[in-house]
Formats: C-alpha cells, structure tokens, sequence
C-alpha cells in the first residue's frame, strides 16, 4: 500500500478532507476550461481541434470524480458495503450491473441528462450518475440479493 493510503485509510476525516479538497479542484477544472481562450486553427477549411468536444470529455471526467467522492463519503459514513465474496448471486449480479452501466452511458445518458442539460453539463450529469450508481445504487442492491449484512 502507497504511505499516502496508509496515512489515509481507515481516518474518516482525512478521506473527508481529501474528498472536499477534490471537489475543489474539480470547480477550479471547470472554471479553467469553461473562461480559458481557445484557439481556432482551421487547414483546408477545416477545424483541427473543436473546444467544444474537449471541454465534454473534461466535464464527463469531472462528474464521475464527483460521483466517486459522494459516493465514498455516503459509503464511508452511511452504507459500509463490502462485497459478498464467494457468493453465488455475485457473478450473475455483476454482469447485470455491468450491463446496465454500458446501456446507460451508450444508449441512455445521451438521451435523456445530455438532452436536458446540453452536451457539456449532460456529460457531466451522465459521468456522475454512472460512478454514483456503481458506488451507491448497485452496492445496496447487491446487498439486498447477496444477504450481505451492513459492516
């Protein structure tokens, strides 16, 4: 183990105060890309690089940094998963929650918080719904189908 995650692991407080210092940082991110200058350089008539598209990719990443650190906090203070080793709903379990994260980001995200939100904000919606659902939602179902008791 890292000497930062020993220093860490098990001190609450310390995870939240790393955890809130990251949400910090992910608004400094944002406001960064959101009031920086970009550059226009067209050859042939053609954009090179869309700021646009880059500042999505950034504002999906943000969002699921966002949604990893809520959800840490919630299972650190709240839920106390821990996973159902051995068990036999585990794989079955696993696969559904797998599928039902690629339908979401493929199929859904685009079509429902992008649309609502606009390309930038859905994506980071849809990156924070994601992590939110793999950390919290599917943890507590897992538990309800595996039996697992809270730690």
């Amino acid at each position: 183990m890292l000497p930062a995650a020993k220093h860490i692991e098990g001190n609450t407080r310390r995870s939240d105060l790393i955890g809130a210092i990251g949400i910090g940082l992910i608004a400094v991110s944002l406001a960064y890309i959101l009031l920086k200058p970009y550059p226009m350089d067209y050859v042939d008539g053609k954009l090179l690089v869309d700021p646009v598209k880059m500042m999505k990719d950034t504002f999906n990443g943000c969002g699921g940094l966002l949604g990893l650190i809520v959800g840490g906090f919630i299972d650190r203070h709240y839920i106390h998963y821990e996973i159902p080793v051995g068990h036999a709903c585990l794989p079955i379990l696993t696969a559904v929650g797998a599928g039902i994260v690629y339908a979401w980001t493929e199929y859904f995200e685009g079509a429902t918080v992008v649309l609502l939100f606009g390309r930038n904000w859905g994506s980071f919606a849809g990156g924070f719904i994601t992590v939110m659902f793999v950390t919290v939602i599917y943890p507590l179902v897992i538990r309800k189908y595996c039996g697992a008791e809270k730690a």
